[in-house]
């Protein structure tokens, strides 16, 4: 499957000169290929060519769906379920770094914002998954996609990266790459949220 999305981002049935349509040499092997392989085959491509868009969603498009399990085990969560209320939805990593110093500052929010949900899709192993959930106690659902599939939905295959989807499913704000940018949503997220922006007043004024 990876090797067929590959394939089709960078038009790999491509026609030859007499309107033959072949492929590459390096695209011949039917076995799934190793972390070293895939980034051969990218190796050996230009970026140009990719059908792919990789800077993200803008804000007015409908957020694409998904539907993914849940990393406790409870069934899956798909974000057709969601459709009503405010979403923070967040792609993260247990190996990426800048997503453990964001972390605990989700679990902030998602406290003090119950308007809005918070979700999660992170990727790799599922132990190591849990056990950043354990490090940072975390409440809000975390839900694991095997690869990029939902990542490339979204336009972009960075972690952290975050979108704020409004209650109608669609990006309110364009997507926001890195640790300061998506704590901003928070703030947008308050624009929209009475309560959320009464807690961030009286924090901000030592009352809380």
């Amino acid at each position: 499957m990876e090797k067929r999305l590959d394939d089709l981002e960078f038009e790999e049935s491509d026609q030859d000169a007499d309107g033959n349509r072949g492929r590459e040499e390096s695209l011949q092997t039917a076995a799934p290929p190793n972390g070293e392989e895939r980034a051969n085959r990218f190796n050996n491509r230009s970026l140009a060519r990719s059908r792919i868009k990789r800077d993200g969603l803008k804000a007015g498009a409908l957020a694409p769906d998904f539907r993914l399990p849940r990393l406790d085990g409870s069934g899956d969560l798909s974000l057709a379920e969601l459709r009503g209320e405010r979403v923070l939805l967040v792609f993260s990593d247990p190996h990426c770094g800048p997503c453990h110093v964001l972390a605990p500052e989700l679990e902030k929010f998602h406290s003090q914002d119950p308007e809005t949900s918070v979700v999660m899709i992170s990727r790799g192993d599922p132990q190591e998954n849990r056990t950043k959930v354990t490090a940072h106690h975390l409440t809000f659902p975390i839900v694991l996609q095997q690869q990029w599939e939902i990542s490339r939905r979204y336009a972009m295959f960075a972690t952290p990266i975050a979108y704020l989807i409004d209650e109608a499913g669609v990006i309110r704000h364009d997507v926001a790459v890195g640790v300061e940018p998506i704590l901003s949503l928070f703030k947008e997220a308050a624009k929209v949220s009475p309560r959320a922006a009464g807690i961030q007043s009286a924090t901000a004024n030592g009352r809380v």
